[in-house]
């Protein structure tokens, strides 16, 4: 019963973003680390859709 009880009242969980960390390599492909390469940008662009520039 405990099964069917998982099975049909299961939650649905949503998978998290994976975060690119700072010491990981760029998603861009470049070879260089994500904090040398795209990290600025990416910064600038969050910043700009938060309204703070």
């Amino acid at each position: 019963m405990k099964f069917l009880e998982k099975l049909f009242h299961a939650e649905q969980k949503t998978p998290k973003k994976e975060e690119t960390g700072r010491n990981d390599a760029c998603p861009c492909g470049s070879g260089k680390k994500y904090k040398r390469c795209c990290l600025d940008g990416d910064e600038k662009k969050r910043r700009k859709q938060l309204g703070l520039m």
